[in-house]
């Protein structure tokens, strides 16, 4: 079958190549992907800015049909169409596993980071990390649905936003229009703000439920203090990843408010910190997710709560990899799939 892996450590040294099928263990599942989406961390490891053990194939967002079970599977069977969770290892058995902070688990390994993940025609992964897909889910939503469980764990478990809260969403990419759309559903106010090249993304979350979208470089932020009695929002959540949206979050958020860090910066970042300290705002960062995150995903997606389809841009087949990739990295759209072939 054609992959795409990442051959050696450094940055690019991604190639489709020729590999053998996958062979499920007795725990796994052999897994005919159907969708999978570029994830802005696939452009990291791209980069060389992000953990990653070459070779290896990419890919973490997926979707697809079992079409072989391991010896030891009881919860599906062949035919059935499922989703996974990133994590293709946890033990179980350490501080955060018993927590339920599975991906935090010291002994984690991922697909498509540590270990062959979905840019290719088959995957294999442990029955612990899929899910049904329901009937009415598509696999292109089912393959974003990792991308949402990033999302509703940020807002609805780590924001801890209450309705009529003005929200700041700094960052319009993918995962933060799923935020934004996890914030209207908790009956926030929502102000998105993006930046140069940013127009399309932002009349996209306009239409999803925004309540005021805003250009940092050609907009006056100084509304945000007007929505909010000169006080600032009560939450604000950093998806862009960059200095500037990190500062405008501190900046115009209240005293006392909640900044939820959800975006990768890829590289270091000097920020001055004595405002966020002066306010005494509660910085909480959110990265991965909970087995009850992922239920709680699916039922927004089932229930039409969180739409995925207005976020995608585009459909590559596995060999036009490059061109997906530069049209993330251009933002290009917002959300690119990339199809097995072969």
């Amino acid at each position: 079958m054609k992959a795409l892996l990442k051959t050696a450590p450094g940055v690019g040294n991604l190639e489709v190549l020729e590999v053998a099928e996958p062979i499920p263990q007795p725990d796994q599942l052999k897994i005919e992907v159907k969708a999978a989406a570029i994830c802005g961390t696939d452009l990291h490891i791209y980069d060389d800015e992000y953990v990653n053990c070459p070779p290896m194939v990419l890919g973490h967002e997926m979707s697809g049909v079992v079409v072989e079970v391991g010896d030891r599977v009881t919860r599906f069977k062949e035919g059935d169409r499922v989703t996974s969770e990133s994590f293709k290892y946890t033990c179980g058995e350490c501080r955060f596993c018993q927590t339920g902070l599975i991906g935090l688990c010291i002994h984690r390994t991922s697909m498509g980071v540590h270990v062959d993940g979905a840019f290719a025609k088959y995957v294999c992964q442990r029955e612990e990390s899929l899910h049904q897909l329901p009937d009415n889910v598509n696999f292109e939503a089912g393959c974003m649905s990792e991308p949402t469980a990033v999302a509703v764990r940020a807002v609805h478990e780590r924001a801890g936003i209450s309705t009529g809260d003005v929200v700041l969403l700094s960052g319009p990419g993918p995962v933060g229009l799923l935020c934004l759309q996890a914030a209207k559903i908790l009956g926030a106010t929502v102000i998105l703000v993006g930046a140069d090249g940013d127009e399309i993304r932002l009349a996209l979350g306009k239409q999803l439920g925004a309540d005021l979208v805003l250009n940092a470089q050609a907009d006056s932020l100084e509304s945000i203090l007007d929505m909010t009695g000169g006080l600032g929002v009560d939450v604000a959540i950093e998806c862009a990843g960059s200095k500037a949206s990190l500062e405008q979050c501190i900046r115009f958020s209240r005293k006392a408010a909640q900044l939820v860090l959800v975006g990768l910066y890829g590289n270091e970042v000097e920020i001055r910190l004595d405002q966020a300290i002066i306010k005494e705002l509660t910085i909480l960062p959110s990265f991965t997710y909970r087995h009850p995150t992922w239920q709680r995903a699916i039922q927004l997606l089932a229930e039409g709560e969180i739409k995925t389809a207005p976020l995608v841009s585009g459909r590559f087949p596995l060999t036009q990899w490059k061109q997906a990739f530069e049209a993330v990295r251009a933002r290009q759209g917002t959300k690119y799939l990339l199809l097995p072939v072969g």
